[in-house]
Formats: C-alpha cells, sequence, structure tokens
C-alpha cells in the first residue's frame, strides 16, 4: 500500500486515539499509591471494568491478525482458538481455579504455586513466565509493523519502533492500571473498526448457508486423527480444547493478573463468564472476514498472511472507515502489547527483585524499577518480534509458546490440587521433563524425524506430550517424597473445604450453563 492511503482522516484520527491513552494513563497514575496499584491493581477495580480489560486483553494482538490470517488459510475452523480453545478453560478457570487462588491470598499465579510447592518453583514459573510475556510482546509488535507497513507504508522497523515508544509511555506513565482502562477504550475502538467488515464481506443466504463449501464447516472436514491433514479432531479436542486452553485460561500470568483485579471473589468469578459472551460474538468479527478474505484479495501478492486483515480492509472501506478501522487494530493490537509489557515488569519486580535482590526498599524504588523493566521488556519484545518471522503466521508461534511454556505448569497445578503429596521437586521436574519433551518434539519436527501435516498441528501434539509428561514427573516424585509435602499440600488439596469454597452461588452456575450451551449450539450450527 502507498503512504497516504489514509488522507486527512489519519491524520485526525491519530492524535486523537494516542491523545486519548495518553490522557488516560495520566489520570490512573494519580491513583497509583503503592507498588501493588502499579504493578498489579489487585482488588481494586469494579467488575466491568476487570471483565472488560480480560476480554480486551485476550482479543487484542492474538485474535485480530493472528486469527483473520488463521481464517485466511482454514476457513472458519479458526473459531475452534475461540471456541472449544476458550469456553471450557474460562468456565473451569471461573469455577474451579480463581476461588482457589484467592483462597490462599495469592495476588499472582508465582505466588500462589510459592504457597503450594516453595521458592524453587515459583522462582522457576515466574521465569517461564518473563520469557513467553516477552515473546508474546514480539508478536504484539510484528503485528503492529505489519499493519502499519499495509495501511500506511512505514517499513517494519519503523512501526515497530513507534509502536513500542508509544506503549512504552503510557505504560511508565500509569503503570497496570492504565493498561486496564486504556485496554477497555481500545477495545471499542476495535470493535468500531473491525465490524464493518462482516457486512462487507460475508453475504450469506439461508439456502447459501446450507450449501456452504468445507471451508465453511468447523468440523465436517477434519478427519479423526491424521498426520497428514493441518488438523485432525483428536489434536483439536485434545491438544488446543483441553491441554492449551486450560493451560492458558488458568495459568497466564496476565490473565489471572487481570481477573484478580476484581474487588470480591463472586466478581472475580463474572470476570471470565462475562467475557466468554464476548468472546463468542468476536469470534464471527474476525473469523467471517478472513475466511473470505481470498476471494477478495487474489492475486494482490501479500507477503504474509498475517497482513490479511488490514489489506482486507484497504480493500473494502473508504478513507474514513479506513482510518478508523486501522485505529481499531492498533488499539487492539497495542492492549496486547501494554499488557503483556506491564506482566513482564509486574513479574520481574514482585517475584524476583524485591524477593532475591533488593527486598525491604520503599515502595517508590519498586515502582520505579518496574518502569526500568518496561524497557528491558521492550527491547527482549523486538527478539520476540523477529522471531515471528521464521513461522508462516504468528499464531503457529504463539501456540509452540503455549506447547512449550504453559502446559507443563498447568499440570504441575493440577496435580497440587488433585494430591497432597504432590512435592517442590516433583513440580519442579514436572515442568522441566514437559518443556524439554515438547521442544524435542518440535525439533523432531523441524528436522523431519517426526511428520505433521502443519506447525500448528505438531503445536496441538506438544502440547499433548508435555502435559503427560509434567503430570508423570510430578507423579514420579510424589512416591519419593510424599512424607516431607502431606501437612504442606493439605490446604490446598480439592477436598470438602475448598469445594465450599468453589461452589458456585445460582447467578455463577447460570452464567456458566448458559454460556456453555450457546457455545455447543454455535459449533452445532457451523459443523
Amino acid at each position: 500500500m502507498k503512504p497516504g492511503i489514509l488522507g486527512p482522516w489519519g491524520l485526525v484520527i491519530f492524535p486523537l486515539y494516542l491523545g486519548a491513552i495518553i490522557l488516560i494513563s495520566l489520570a490512573s497514575r494519580r491513583r497509583s499509591k503503592s507498588s501493588n496499584d502499579y504493578l498489579n491493581a489487585s482488588r481494586s477495580l469494579p467488575t466491568w471494568a476487570a471483565a472488560l480489560s480480560f476480554l480486551a486483553y485476550n482479543c487484542g494482538s492474538i485474535e485480530v491478525i493472528g486469527m483473520s490470517a488463521m481464517a485466511a488459510q482454514y476457513g472458519v475452523q479458526a473459531l475452534h482458538f475461540y471456541w472449544i480453545g476458550g469456553i471450557p478453560g474460562m468456565i473451569f478457570l471461573a469455577i474451579v481455579v480463581l476461588p482457589i487462588y484467592m483462597r490462599t491470598g495469592a495476588r499472582s499465579l508465582p505466588e500462589y504455586l510459592g504457597m503450594r510447592f516453595g521458592p524453587k518453583v515459583r522462582l522457576l514459573n515466574a521465569c517461564v513466565s518473563m520469557a513467553s510475556t516477552a515473546a508474546f510482546a514480539g508478536v504484539a509488535l510484528y503485528a503492529l509493523s505489519r499493519v502499519l507497513h499495509v495501511i500506511v507504508g512505514w517499513s517494519l522497523l519503523t512501526g515497530a519502533l513507534v509502536c513500542a515508544s508509544v506503549v512504552f509511555v503510557y505504560v511508565v506513565l500509569g503503570g497496570f492500571r492504565a493498561t486496564v482502562y486504556t485496554s477497555v477504550f481500545q477495545f471499542f475502538v476495535m470493535i468500531a473498526g473491525i465490524a464493518p467488515l462482516v457486512f462487507l464481506t460475508v453475504h450469506f443466504t439461508f439456502a447459501s448457508f446450507a450449501l456452504r463449501p468445507n471451508r465453511w464447516h468447523l468440523w465436517k472436514p477434519l478427519p479423526l486423527i491424521s498426520s497428514h491433514a493441518a488438523l485432525d479432531c483428536f489434536g483439536v479436542a485434545l491438544g488446543l480444547g483441553f491441554v492449551i486452553g486450560f493451560s492458558y485460561w488458568c495459568t497466564d500470568f496476565v490473565m489471572i493478573q487481570r481477573a484478580l483485579t476484581a474487588r470480591t471473589v463472586d466478581a472475580a468469578r463474572k470476570v471470565p463468564l462475562l467475557a466468554g459472551f464476548g468472546k463468542l460474538g468476536i469470534a464471527l468479527l474476525i473469523v467471517l472476514p478472513g475466511a473470505a478474505a481470498p476471494a477478495f484479495l487474489a492475486g494482490t501478492g501479500l507477503a504474509s498472511l498475517d497482513e490479511t486483515m488490514p489489506a482486507l480492509m484497504a480493500h473494502a472501506f473508504g478513507q474514513a472507515l479506513l482510518a478508523l478501522g486501522t485505529a481499531a487494530l492498533l488499539a487492539g493490537l497495542m492492549a496486547g502489547l501494554a499488557g503483556n509489557v506491564s506482566g513482564f515488569s509486574a513479574l520481574w519486580v514482585e517475584e524476583v527483585y524485591r524477593i532475591y535482590l533488593r527486598p525491604s526498599r520503599s515502595e517508590q524504588h519498586y515502582i520505579r524499577s518496574g518502569g526500568v523493566a518496561v524497557f528491558v521488556c521492550m527491547l527482549l519484545s523486538e527478539s520476540g518480534a523477529y522471531a515471528t518471522f521464521r513461522f508462516h503466521d504468528l499464531m503457529e508461534f504463539l501456540q509452540l509458546i503455549l506447547a512449550l511454556f504453559y502446559s507443563p505448569v498447568f499440570a504441575a497445578v493440577l496435580a497440587g490440587l488433585i494430591s497432597k503429596r504432590t512435592s517442590e521437586r516433583g513440580a519442579f521436574a514436572g515442568i522441566l521433563l514437559g518443556v524439554c519433551s515438547a521442544f524435542a518434539l518440535q525439533i523432531g519436527f523441524w528436522r523431519t524425524y517426526v511428520y505433521f501435516g502443519s506447525q500448528m498441528s505438531a503445536n496441538f501434539y506438544a502440547a499433548i506430550l508435555s502435559f503427560t509428561m509434567a503430570m508423570l514427573g510430578c507423579m514420579f516424585y510424589k512416591r519419593r517424597h510424599a512424607e516431607k509435602t502431606e501437612v504442606a499440600g493439605q490446604r490446598f488439596l480439592i477436598d470438602a473445604g475448598v469445594l465450599e469454597a468453589i461452589r458456585p452461588s445460582p447467578t455463577l452456575a447460570l452464567l456458566s450453563a448458559a454460556l456453555l450451551l450457546l457455545c455447543a449450539f454455535l459449533n452445532m450450527l457451523w459443523w
């Protein structure tokens, strides 16, 4: 695309958008009185803000660019990443995991793991989480540069540097609270800019929907198990739906951090459920235009599938809508970048710097340290952006990160809940074993020792292997060190006391049932 394609509308909308997020950050800064306010904002926000922030972060860098690219490649099968890969895990998070976290008083997943297993597992999880959040930030930075390259004509390096600078300013100004409120603002901008594409690109009648080709079917084209198909039912259902889905929603530091900003346990449990309804609808806004994109963009010579959404906007929108749509993409992607950057900052300060390097310092000292960590994460994210170029699309890289780093952590959390004798050494060994086994499978796939139909299918099976090996590692050390850990693990076990704590209220039960039934109906409708 040529520079200046946005015309005068870009000169009006972009400055207004950037000015608005800076003002929100300044307003948020005035309310940050402690390092917790700045880094976590735990139990300090209304339910609506926590739920919208929860949804906005998840529907930022991953969904807007990545899922439209997946839809261009696989058709509506990209909906799997929203529905089976999202809704069951979100319900499990609300019903089981969040009340257990909050019952212990933990402000984050690493803190919870430290209470359950000990300092070694806490530090290991913090390091793993910092690596994954920096990688996610890099993917978001890569996607931002792609959008600006296609629509504005900037080089990939220029777009990355400009977006990184803006996010750095408003995260440092307002801390985590700023990322919550700016992500809510960005979420509504994103919806306003993307929604018109559905009406401009997708034209179904009742008859044509009934006779739609396989590309527009969700489950029908997938074989049960296949080493040659790009996706198969077993990999999608178990690898994505259970292992990756549950691992992401129940152990992702930024997602848990956002849920824990709600003021009460009941409010925190409503956050993922309310966000789940939004996720069902947003899936259609992003996937359907992406699935229709090949018919509109044939012969345009896109450099990457990740350019599908911005190229489709440039094709279908006039200047005014294109400026709004570009601001929408930037909004969603910046929300993801800012969320991961602030998450990295909180992990470094709260889990490493405060505990091991500089304990008992002033709150202002830790706030300043958080600002330095933001800058470091921005530098690391440049490496993550470069790594993303090595894959066909950014979703392949993101799912690889989840398979490597999230699946074994979820296995350790689950083992700690079902057995009071799961030890610190067992959890530590299980996480390392899971990471190494998944990485070994990926190397085998890249060197063609093991064959899968696609990188995405390899990711799903790597997640299954990682989870299985991590559970086995936890169980092995359980038998050898049971006598040392029975008492320590007792209060974390799913026993009568915990069952009483996780019993949902009638409102929570109704929300969970409605969300699950609606998800099942949509899967049947698009079967």
